[in-house]
């Protein structure tokens, strides 16, 4: 996803320079549509259209995630607390959406946690190699391949309890409780590949 994070930034660095709104109002806006989006995933099991409704604040979300940024250099308003900020919303909207999703498909209170654990780790080690090596690294699988799977998921789930398939079981698992075990081991696959930047950017 990193190439579409420098087109972005060359797309919407003119509207940037002139938008009225603060580095900062824009990253808690983002969190506002995130945490709409998650509280309808939440709430889709018995109204499978919420899960569809829910892909609108989550798109809108992912767009100001990225334009928080744009607009701080654009403006020369960079500053570490709003960095903080960043990393802190993106936390809670990437633990609030995963919970909400996994909740909202009727998926086991077991993998719900660990799901989610897992999604929280997997940010947190993202955020630990720019705090300690001091540069932010795009090659493992990160938030935006995340925000794209929270596009496609509620989509597949919507799908499942519309044609009544949802709680239909598959070895043992329904359908949506194997899609959140693939998203468990992709964030288990990005922490490792992540680990595996830091040996990288330690060795001199």
């Amino acid at each position: 996803m990193h190439p579409w994070r420098e087109r972005l930034s060359r797309w919407f660095s003119p509207i940037a320079r002139v938008v009225p709104l603060s580095p900062n109002a824009i990253t808690l806006t983002a969190l506002a549509l995130n945490l709409i989006g998650a509280a309808l995933l939440a709430a889709a099991g018995p109204r499978p259209a919420l899960f569809l409704i829910a892909i609108v604040p989550i798109i809108a979300a992912g767009f100001a995630d990225a334009f928080d940024g744009i607009v701080a250099r654009a403006q020369q308003k960079e500053s570490r607390f709003g960095d903080f900020l960043d990393h802190l919303c993106d936390r809670i909207s990437d633990s609030a959406l995963a919970a909400c999703w996994l909740i909202g498909s009727g998926v086991r209170e077991s993998l719900v946690v660990v799901a989610t654990i897992v999604v929280m780790l997997n940010g947190y080690t993202g955020t630990q190699i720019e705090a300690t090596f001091h540069t932010r690294n795009y090659e493992s699988i990160g938030r935006g391949e995340f925000v794209l799977a929270l596009v496609t998921l509620p989509i597949v789930s919507f799908i499942l309890f519309s044609n009544g398939w949802a709680a239909q079981s598959y070895g043992g698992a329904t359908a949506l409780e194997w899609m959140s075990l693939l998203l468990l081991l992709a964030g288990l696959l990005g922490m490792l590949q992540r680990i595996g930047v830091a040996r990288r950017l330690e060795r001199p």
